[in-house]
């Protein structure tokens, strides 16, 4: 019976993705919609992204920028959250490539790096060099 309890209430552990940047940039400025979703989830602790220094350095470079300030006051109360959140409940991996797989864009081999690395179960990307692999 307390096995039983104890499998029924213990925290599972939270679906590994990774994110690509133009998702997570989608999630940030828009507060509905299939990527707010996704980082609402994240954030929830439902899932749980899978991030390198590279793609974590790539979103700040992007979400910090004066014409998205500009353009997107309203953001930065929840860019803050992400910020925070990337950098304390994600899984860290080094997400360097060994091998060139997307040959039209090279900078989509970190994407796919941090996903084998980190144990990723899927990479949710609109990035049509990856979505061309199949594996997205």
């Amino acid at each position: 019976m307390l096995t039983r309890l104890c499998a029924r209430f213990a925290p599972r552990a939270a679906l590994r993705i990774v994110v690509d940047t133009n998702v997570l940039i989608s999630g940030t400025i828009a507060e509905s919609g299939f990527p707010a979703r996704i980082v609402d989830a994240a954030i929830a602790g439902r899932i749980r992204f899978v991030v390198s220094a590279i793609l974590v350095d790539e979103y700040l470079e992007v979400i910090e920028r004066p014409r998205i300030a500009r353009k997107y006051p309203q953001i930065r109360e929840r860019a803050d959250k992400i910020r925070r959140y990337l950098h304390l409940d994600t899984v860290f991996v080094a997400g360097i490539p060994t091998a060139p797989i997307v040959l039209d864009d090279p900078d989509d081999d970190f994407v796919l790096a941090c996903a084998e690395e980190g144990h990723a179960r899927y990479v949710v990307s609109g990035d049509q060099h990856l979505l061309k692999l199949g594996l997205v």
